[in-house]
């Protein structure tokens, strides 16, 4: 018996691993950027993130409502941190991406996004949330390198040749926001459970980009709507949105905001595996020396950290 509750708690752990959430959360993010790509002449990007945290929000306020009404105090008492959350992490960050992908490559996306785990651990340092080891910097610059080697395909000449368009900047806003987001998330009360603490971003967020809609697009909505709109909405609402923010969200708590941010180069890889996987494409020589890299990194980061 006594075997047996110690099978049982090691499975749970196993799956309550930050590092697993935090690794989920990327492939999840992977899907979230090529839903975005494809759904860009359907939906404006503003009223993509609205209806995509509207729907999160319908999901999760029957799920949370108990939750919610034993931690309302502590809410109100932290409506700055939730405001600040929800636009950084909600509101900014996503509707940024969302607008790039209309105008930019999803290599100069990716690539931009890569730069993430960079600028937290410089948002880290100014705002002395996290320290961090050169060590632990290397791993970030090592998996941060097998980034740019599957986003580039393994060849020179296509960072080289690279055209910067007017949705860089929105990405490289975009990552800045995610940033702060990921440092701020540092100031969480220990007494707040995740669930409020993300139902609580997500409200300020939606009312955020409620009057962004009604300043920017006067109320005019550009929905073309289809079956493929509403499964990409799905998607984003669900597992983009729910699921994914509550693995990061308590992955950066296990294990801070600087070792968190490295998992963000996951990302081209899982996009290499599901190209291979549903697009049937060829393992190529990069696809492995990227991989490496980044696993590599990450095991560095990771590793100092326990």
């Amino acid at each position: 018996m006594i075997q047996r509750c110690h099978s049982v708690r090691n499975l749970k752990n196993i799956f309550l691993s930050p590092y697993l959430l935090l690794s989920l959360t990327s492939l999840i993010w992977a899907g979230n950027f090529i839903v975005g790509r494809a759904l860009r002449s359907d939906i404006s990007a503003i009223e993509l993130n609205l209806w995509r945290w509207l729907l999160a929000l319908v999901i999760l306020l029957p799920l949370g409502y108990r939750q919610l009404s034993q931690n309302w105090r502590l809410l109100i008492q932290h409506w700055r941190l939730l405001l600040l959350l929800g636009f950084t992490g909600i509101a900014a960050f996503h509707t940024s991406v969302y607008t790039a992908l209309k105008t930019t490559t999803a290599v100069n996306a990716v690539l931009f996004l890569s730069l993430s785990p960079i600028l937290i651990v410089i948002g880290s340092g100014i705002s002395r949330k996290d320290s961090i080891t050169r060590i632990q910097l290397l791993g970030i610059l090592t998996s941060l390198s097998g980034a740019v080697v599957l986003v580039a395909h393994g060849e020179l000449d296509t960072l080289t040749g690279l055209h910067f368009f007017r949705g860089d900047l929105w990405m490289l806003f975009a990552v800045t926001m995610w940033s702060v987001y990921s440092v701020l998330l540092k100031s969480k009360p220990k007494e707040l459970p995740q669930l409020s603490l993300l139902v609580g971003s997500i409200v300020s967020a939606v009312a955020m980009l409620v009057v962004m809609f009604l300043v920017l697009q006067q109320g005019n909505t550009t929905v073309v709507w289809s079956l493929r709109v509403f499964s990409g909405l799905l998607y984003v609402s669900i597992f983009a949105s729910i699921v994914a923010f509550l693995f990061w969200n308590r992955g950066v708590a296990e294990i801070g905001p600087n070792r968190a941010g490295v998992f963000l180069h996951l990302m081209p890889v899982f996009g290499a595996l599901l190209s291979v996987i549903i697009l049937q494409e060829g393992i190529a020589i990069y696809h492995l020396a990227g991989a490496a890299l980044v696993f590599t990194g990450i095991a560095i980061t990771t590793r100092t950290a326990k």
